[in-house]
């Protein structure tokens, strides 16, 4: 490898460890932050990510796949607004049995680091503890 070549290679990981390092950090604390309240919020007690099985909710595993982060927001944000006026709330509300998810009043941030969380679960391939379920 020439001086040139090795000089461009070095360059680009200080350059990737500059920008992208901080940024997976950031998303990395999100995350952190949405599992948190993914427990705190009870959300586990209607829902899990990648357990199966059935719950008062749905399962979440790759639900930020199949969802528009601008619908997920939406739907964080007020979900007692979307089961009225969204089709595809309207339907997750009558295959649940007609359980409503109730509006937990969450910030931006909140919403932001459950996304995260969702995200970071379903693609890692961990699931969130259930209910009940025992951590291992």
């Amino acid at each position: 490898m020439t001086g040139a070549k090795r000089l461009t290679s070095l360059c680009f990981v200080l350059f990737a460890v500059v920008v992208w390092a901080p940024a997976l950090r950031a998303q990395q604390a999100s995350a952190e932050l949405g599992k948190t309240l993914f427990m705190r919020r009870s959300c586990s007690g209607c829902h899990a990510i990648g357990k199966g099985g059935h719950m008062a909710g749905p399962d979440l595993k790759g639900v930020t796949q199949r969802r528009s982060p601008e619908w997920l927001k939406a739907w964080l944000k007020s979900p007692d607004t979307m089961v009225m006026s969204d089709s595809m709330a309207k339907a997750l509300y009558k295959e649940y049995h007609q359980i409503k998810m109730p509006n937990l009043r969450l910030s931006d941030e909140e919403i932001g680091a459950l996304i995260a969380y969702m995200d970071q679960a379903s693609n890692d391939g961990q699931s969130a503890p259930s209910k009940g379920s025992k951590k291992s």
